[in-house]
């Protein structure tokens, strides 16, 4: 198995030229899995997928959003959920990825299934859907964000929204409150939590997730088997796959049964 190489891409975006970081893991496979993660992320938060054998023929990648990890954000030119579309084509692109699964968690499926929607590929083998923003329910930290003015929010609500965040119980909510305290733009959180919250409710997302002509497959923490929108998924042709003990973010909850699922999705449906 490969050694994960970090590396970094400048990207030409309207005035900015971003500097994005990524990893890559190489596979033997020509298949390669894109991870794109969510508000607050980064890209360690599948960096363990580099270390599950069951993967190791594939070729894995992702990359730090603009504004989180190591990846640069101008604040005199704020971005948005569109603009992210628009960065993941350009990463697609001129890393020139071909043949490949596309994963997305919380916001990162949203990206990845506007992506879907406004660029659709043969290139793309398949949809996995990590908890994404389909519904309003799913804005657990976003539609607090926008409660606040952006002073307001820099002054006192972002560190309100960490701290809520450690009283929870599981260690994914603590790791991610690690991370937006030490590695994300407090602007660039900002920005993304009010076109995140609109597209989720509009309430055409989980129409077009369940309507999208490849293959699927919604990964859900057992923690959130009550989200209102999963019988409707259950009726459709989705795979789903609940990870026990876990919560929002079941790729630090239980990493092994997360990729476990997704190895079983991609090869039973190859």
């Amino acid at each position: 198995m490969q050694k994960p190489e970090i590396k970094r891409i400048l990207i030409p975006y309207k005035e900015n030229q971003l500097s994005i970081e990524y990893f890559i893991r190489k596979g033997n496979n020509k298949e390669t899995i894109l991870f794109i993660h969510g508000l607050g992320g980064a890209k360690e938060n599948f960096w363990t997928a580099t270390q599950f054998k069951d993967l190791s023929d594939y070729t894995l990648i992702c990359f730090d959003n603009p504004g989180t990890g190591n990846s640069s954000y101008s604040e005199k030119n704020s971005l948005n959920i569109d603009d992210l579309v628009e960065v993941t084509r350009s990463f697609i692109e001129l890393n020139e990825i071909e043949k490949f699964h596309l994963a997305g968690a919380s916001m990162g499926g949203l990206i990845a299934q506007l992506y879907l929607l406004r660029y659709p590929s043969e290139k793309v083998i398949s949809f996995i859907n990590i908890e994404g923003n389909l519904m309003p329910e799913d804005c657990m930290f976003s539609s607090k964000v926008i409660r606040y003015s952006y002073d307001e929010f820099n002054g006192t609500g972002y560190q309100e929204g960490i701290a809520d965040m450690r009283k929870s119980i599981n260690p994914g909510y603590h790791i991610i409150a690690n991370n937006l305290e030490l590695n994300t733009n407090v602007k660039s959180y900002y920005d993304f939590s009010f076109p995140t919250v609109s597209y989720s409710n509009n309430g055409k997302l989980l129409d077009s997730f369940i309507e999208l002509p490849l293959r699927k497959l919604f990964i859900y923490g057992e923690d959130n088997k009550t989200l209102s929108y999963l019988p409707m998924l259950r009726v459709s042709d989705i795979k789903m796959a609940e990870i026990p003990l876990s919560n929002h973010f079941v790729f630090y909850d239980n990493p092994f049964q997360m990729y476990k699922a997704i190895m079983t999705f991609i090869v039973n449906d190859n």
